[in-house]
């Protein structure tokens, strides 16, 4: 990561500004190259800067592909490369990743293309960010105080979101708050820090923050949803405070979301995932897509959705619908589904299913996803050729995840013998309303002591949130035992199969050797490895 981001001026401004993305605010263009000293000066140059740190949220090496592939791949989710012949593409590179999605070999991910191109990606976003921070900070700058408060605010903000990656895949890792200086041995070669120092500055850039990002309404009436805001912010701080198990804090940044009045419970669960509904009333944080194909250079086209079943031998469209080919739910989580569940359809689909009038493919040992499907045939959006992309956003943060961390703080705040608190109840009552679901009753979770609520609200979390990547990090941040009980359901770790066997390790991936090799021993592998 130190020398891949170690630029001449003129390279960075390119990085930097000739990007792929996407929609209203992110269709900046390239005005032509200058110093780094000469060229953010202005206003709409600031701006062209920070569309840039934006950029590697809809790339397919950090959210866009691998946040899935491993996000549910490596849980009891998905059947992600059982049979070790699917690959990931991650920049121009097509490299195996099933050692980390069924547990066979996961020291060998330490030398895997697909975790060293991750990990950079997580780190360019950063550099990106503690350069335009930089620049931003510049005496020279002709930008209004109040346009340099919210460049700011939005830098640190997804700054924080990049080092949230980071710490819950690697643990600990290197801290970076300015830009690299070449000259500097010390400023490339930067030991691990520990994780709760990862999270105080995480914590530390989304407090700053806050005060300058605007509600998501300002941002509607601006024609430029996506741009991070108040609500994203406390969302993330949110997160961030629940896997440290700060649960007060949890609460009241929850209660933060809440009280911006941006956010409303969605009652049709599969308007949260629309193509028609983007950046709808439960967004906080949403990669924006549209159609482009360049996938070499980190095209911003949604690969977790598809207008083909995923073992049509072409790329065209077929008479029904699937989620990717090697992202299909795990027959487990398919029958986590209660029968009369009417979110199941949209999580895990079988080819009894109909979405929004298109028939959908699968069956309960290998369901669809009908999430992020480009739906109906012939539908004019789709690629031309190319039935794997999709301009369907992305939701990343969501109102009900807020919702439902608060009433999970709530539970695990208390005593475990203590009664369940009555507006955890009400929340786990209304997620479950939403997919029909009406027994238990409100009155029957009531008498649920703290602890028996808390296992129903995680156990929901797995139905509400399947197939949107969370259950890896849930499943860590709730410990070693859940982790391991899940896997084991699926059968991916086994102690009685040499090759299959569990180790404590596997709670983080390895850091990447070339990391460990270019920092010259600087940066630390993870034990166990």
């Amino acid at each position: 990561m130190k020398k891949i981001l170690i630029y001449s001026a003129s390279t960075l401004l390119i990085l930097l500004i000739g990007f792929s993305c996407k929609k209203n605010f992110l269709d900046q263009q390239p005005e032509g190259q200058n110093t780094l000293e000469t060229y953010f000066t202005t206003e709409k140059r600031a701006m062209e800067g920070v569309v840039g740190v934006y950029d590697p949220l809809g790339w397919d090496k950090t959210f866009d592909r691998m946040f899935w592939c491993l996000g549910d791949g490596a849980t009891d989710d998905n059947n992600f490369s059982l049979n070790h012949d699917d690959a990931v593409q991650s920049g121009s590179n097509y490299v195996q990743i099933n050692i980390a999605t069924d547990y066979s070999n996961m020291k060998a991910a330490a030398n895997s293309p697909a975790f060293n191109i991750m990990y950079k990606g997580y780190y360019e976003g950063i550099y990106r960010a503690n350069l335009i921070l930089k620049v931003l900070n510049d005496p020279k700058t002709t930008i209004s105080d109040a346009s340099k408060k919210r460049f700011v605010a939005e830098v640190k903000t997804l700054r924080a979101l990049y080092y949230f990656m980071l710490v819950n895949f690697y643990g600990g890792v290197s801290l970076f708050t300015d830009p690299l200086n070449p000259q500097d041995a010390s400023s490339t070669n930067l030991p691990r820090s520990s994780a709760q120092q990862v999270y105080t500055q995480i914590e530390k850039d989304l407090t700053e923050a806050i005060p300058d990002l605007p509600l998501k309404g300002i941002t509607a009436t601006e024609n430029m949803l996506g741009r991070m805001t108040k609500g994203a912010a406390y969302g993330l701080l949110a997160k961030a405070y629940l896997y440290q198990k700060k649960y007060p804090q949890t609460i009241t940044a929850a209660n933060s979301v809440i009280a911006t009045g941006d956010y409303t419970f969605n009652i049709d669960y599969f308007e949260n995932f629309r193509q028609a509904s983007p950046n709808g009333k439960e967004s906080l944080i949403e990669i924006q897509h549209n159609n482009n194909a360049n996938i070499n250079n980190g095209g911003t086209e949604n690969w977790g959705a598809d207008a083909f079943d995923g073992s049509s031998a072409s790329n065209t469209m077929n008479a029904c619908f699937g989620g990717y080919g090697f992202n299909r739910p795990s027959g487990n989580l398919y029958s986590s589904f209660e029968a009369a569940d009417t979110r199941r359809k949209y999580v895990a689909a079988i080819d009894t299913d109909i979405v929004d009038g298109s028939p959908m493919c699968g069956d309960p040992t290998n369901a669809s996803i009908a999430k992020f499907v480009l739906l109906g045939l012939n539908n004019p959006l789709a690629v031309p050729g190319r039935a794997d992309v999709a301009p369907i956003n992305r939701v990343i943060i969501r109102y009900t995840d807020i919702l439902m961390m608060k009433a999970e703080a709530e539970c695990a705040a208390l005593a475990p013998t203590a009664s369940a608190p009555s507006s955890a109840v009400s929340v786990l009552v209304q997620v479950r309303n939403r997919g029909a679901l009406t027994l238990p009753t409100a009155a029957t979770f009531a008498t649920y002591t703290a602890n028996q609520l808390l296992s129903a609200i995680r156990q929901e979390r797995r139905r509400e949130f399947g197939m949107e990547a969370w259950r890896l990090f849930d499943l860590h941040r709730w410990g070693i035992d859940s982790t391991r009980n899940a896997l084991i359901r699926v059968g991916k770790i086994d102690n009685a199969i040499p090759a299959k066997i569990w180790k404590d390790a596997y709670m983080l991936f390895p850091i990447p050797q070339y990391e460990i090799d270019i920092s010259r021993g600087a940066v630390t592998q993870n034990p166990g490895y």
